[in-house]
């Protein structure tokens, strides 16, 4: 279970008003942390979680997008810290498409201080595949560690990424 979330809302308040300014905004180191595994949280974006749909192989937003699913934002750009990732992942962003994660989001007061009952009929949050908080953990560890910060995509990360050098989808990068 996460931490109590009463203290998360200030902390995303924040890093947003952090984002406008410009100001960056420190990333938590996660590699050495023996609580994550920087492998597992791939296959969380690849697979359990499809954050490759919206958000691409390489997080940038375009790149191999699936055009059925809403475009992600550039997570290679992102300034949010770990607490706002977590936050992200196991709340959404309601009136977004960005899904929840958090098998009880929404239940209590957990997300943004808010219950599903919060919400108009239509204006209700986007579930999504639930996860682990520890998976949770694991992908905010690959995207620190492989995507956010990243320039544009490669092919040595595209042919990493799919684990063949061959793959189709890495033809037309440098």
């Amino acid at each position: 279970m996460f931490p109590p979330r009463a203290p998360v809302v200030p902390l995303a308040a924040v890093t947003l008003a952090l984002a406008i300014i410009g100001a960056p905004v420190a990333l938590a180191q996660t590699e050495g942390d023996p609580e994550v595994n920087v492998k597992r949280g791939k296959t969380v974006f690849r697979n359990l979680a499809q954050c490759v749909n919206c958000h691409g192989w390489p997080g940038d937003g375009v790149t191999g997008v699936d055009l059925r699913a809403p475009t992600g934002p550039n997570l290679r750009e992102t300034t949010l810290d770990t607490a706002a990732l977590i936050e992200v992942i196991g709340c959404g962003r309601p009136g977004t498409n960005m899904p929840y994660h958090d098998r009880a989001a929404y239940r209590d007061d957990r997300c943004y201080g808010m219950v599903m009952a919060d919400f108009a009929s239509g204006g209700k949050p986007v579930r999504g595949k639930s996860l682990t908080d520890k998976d949770i953990r694991n992908l905010v560890a690959y995207l620190q560690t492989h995507v956010i910060g990243r320039g544009k995509p490669t092919r040595d990360e595209c042919t990493e990424f799919f684990d063949n050098p061959a793959a189709k989808a890495c033809s037309l990068l440098k």
